[in-house]
């Protein structure tokens, strides 16, 4: 095994050592099971040897009570450790699993870039699942089978050394085929983690994106994919699957050569009169279980291969440094005034998103960001949330740098309305009440009469208790958008931004919105990213943004009297045409 190996197992030991009294438990039943497995074949021997080739049988029933005995303390400490070790399992992978949990929420956006929802699922529940199988199960099952090795070497050698030496020769051949088997198994196993990562991620974008395969008849494409991704999940699996074809076999000879020596061996010596017959039967049965643990230390090592492969990947995601800084002082309430000081970002190194923006909003003011697709409107908004911050220049919060305040309390005292709503399976009281879980049922139903949206919710089929499917998928857009509009209003916050928020609502709703939107504005500092730029009447401040760059501002009827790009954008979206 080579070093980064035996590192990754060592820190993954270091973190199951926190539940101590129930790994305790697990020893002393280890210990148990071990001692009385090595019992009952020197019983045997005694009996054989001492009493029924003497002739001499009236403590023969003693010996089998004995016998007994130790194959009932067996069965007892095997229940015990099989019990016990799945307890000590189930509570390292909770534990595993949370800080997976933990990490994913905790990482930055960078950090969802490079990693698929599908492969994500992978590492947290099948990787964790494979590393709770093997490294707990397996290596505790492995100290067991070693302490049996070392109980058994131990008793042969106390009953006949030249036994012992004869029994233990298959072992270096045993070691030479599990180090030349073992780094093309793990090989082998880390490429069917990647293949099921890469499975799970397609079933999973199958789902979430059923309605616009379907729509574009992606059907056949998708099947096509999900054949290709099985197809070399297959692939992988054969590869593992040669491989222990030809490991198994191997190893069970080699295994059995020392049952075949001890018969040999152990008859000649018995013929010769150099031992008893009842120590060969003993070293029969010994020479038998030895091969069990043998058995058990290498299948733990043949799947450990799995287990390392998995670490690896599980490790990989934990050791990400791509999380983001909650330090920084607290604010309990923002005045709302935000300002862009000579703001340059980049998603990617050498390929600027914004390019020395420099912007002020005043606290309360109403300010509508519009331009083409791609301008950086939205980008304008993640800076704002701090889900970036910029790499180079600085926004200030109320003349304070952002990053040196919590993030966790500046997202507090912001809103914010992404143009694609998510749902969590629940009712849409649940929903709402996720932006304010100290809130009351009353308090939701308040902030929704406020919004004007109380009577809509009222003609849903269950009301507030209505299901909102999973992702929402029971309600339409204009539905979902006026939920996050409840949700936005229920935190109660100092700064609010909307994320083009009429740009994919239904005519049904679109006005409905629109005004849950302006009562939700009054009196906060308020930025649109508008879409339809009819909005635009609503707001103080217009800020037109084009390639990253600022490049004309001011309050929307002057814009549009002084005919410029703002004009030509909000003229060619009445007449339908595109601007250039």
């Amino acid at each position: 095994m080579n070093e980064s190996s035996l590192s990754l197992i060592v820190r993954f030991v270091r973190e199951a050592l926190s539940e101590r009294k129930t790994l305790a438990i697990v020893v002393v039943s280890i210990i148990g099971s071990a001692l009385a497995n090595l019992a009952s074949p020197y019983l045997l021997s005694v009996a054989i040897d001492r009493y029924i080739v003497p002739g001499r049988y009236e403590k023969l029933g003693l010996i089998a009570a004995l016998y007994l005995l130790a194959l009932a303390g067996q069965w007892f400490f095997m229940t015990l450790q099989t019990y016990y070790t799945e307890v000590f399992g189930q509570k390292v992978l909770r534990k595993l699993r949370s800080r997976l949990h933990e990490k994913v929420l905790s990482a930055n956006l960078d950090f969802f870039k490079e990693k698929s929802t599908g492969d994500l699922v992978s590492r947290i529940i099948n990787d964790t699942g494979v590393v709770n199988d093997v490294l707990v199960s397996g290596l505790l099952g492995g100290l067991g089978s070693l302490l049996s090795l070392a109980g058994i070497i131990v008793a042969m050698l106390i009953l006949d050394l030249r036994l012992t030496l004869v029994t233990l020769t298959s072992v270096p051949l045993m070691v030479v085929v599990a180090y030349y088997f073992g780094g093309k198994m793990r090989k082998a196993y880390r490429e069917t983690r990647r293949k099921i990562a890469r499975i799970s991620s397609v079933v999973e974008e199958s789902v979430a994106g059923i309605e616009t395969i379907r729509a574009f008849g992606r059907e056949r494409h998708v099947e096509r994919e999900f054949s290709e991704a099985s197809l070399e999940t297959i692939k992988a699996y054969l590869r593992v699957a040669v491989y222990m074809g030809l490991f198994w076999p191997l190893m069970n000879i080699t295994s059995l050569l020392s049952v075949v020596v001890v018969i040999a061996y152990g008859g000649y010596l018995a013929y010769q009169g150099s031992v008893s017959i009842g120590v060969v039967v003993a070293f029969i049965q010994y020479a038998q279980r030895f091969r069990g643990p043998i058995n058990n230390v290498v299948s733990m090592y043949d799947s450990l291969q799995s287990a390392l492969a998995a670490l690896e990947r599980i490790y990989e995601v934990l050791d990400d440094e791509r999380v983001e800084d909650y330090n920084g002082k607290t604010v309990e309430k923002l005045r709302g005034e935000i300002e862009f000081r000579d703001v340059c970002f980049e998603y990617e190194k050498g390929r600027p998103v914004l390019k020395g923006i420099n912007l002020s909003i005043p606290a309360g003011s109403k300010v509508a960001l519009v331009g083409r697709t791609g301008a950086g409107k939205t980008t304008i908004a993640n800076l704002i949330m701090r889900f970036y911050d910029p790499t180079r220049g600085s926004v200030l919060y109320d003349g304070t740098d952002g990053r040196e305040i919590s993030r966790k309390s500046l997202r507090r005292r912001i809103g914010y309305v992404p143009q694609e709503t998510y749902l969590f399976p629940g009712t849409i009281m649940e929903n709402i009440l996720i932006a304010n879980p100290k809130a009351s049922e009353e308090d939701v139903v308040r902030v929704c009469r406020e919004l004007g949206i109380h009577d809509f919710i009222m003609r849903l089929p269950k009301g507030y208790e209505t299901q909102a499917g999973e992702a929402g998928k029971l309600l339409s857009v204009g539905e979902k958008q006026l939920i996050s509009l409840a949700r936005a209003m229920l935190k109660d916050p100092d700064v609010i931004i909307l994320d083009e928020a009429l740009s994919s609502v239904d005519p049904k709703t679109e006005r409905l919105v629109q005004d849950a939107m302006l009562r939700l504005m009054e009196g906060r500092t308020s930025i649109i990213i508008a879409h339809r730029l009819g909005i635009t009447r609503f707001v103080d401040r217009v800020v037109v943004v084009e390639d990253g760059e600022i490049v004309e501002e001011g309050p929307p009827e002057a814009l549009l009297e002084r005919k410029g790009r703002f004009y030509r954008l909000y003229t060619s979206q009445l007449s339908g045409a595109e601007v250039d």
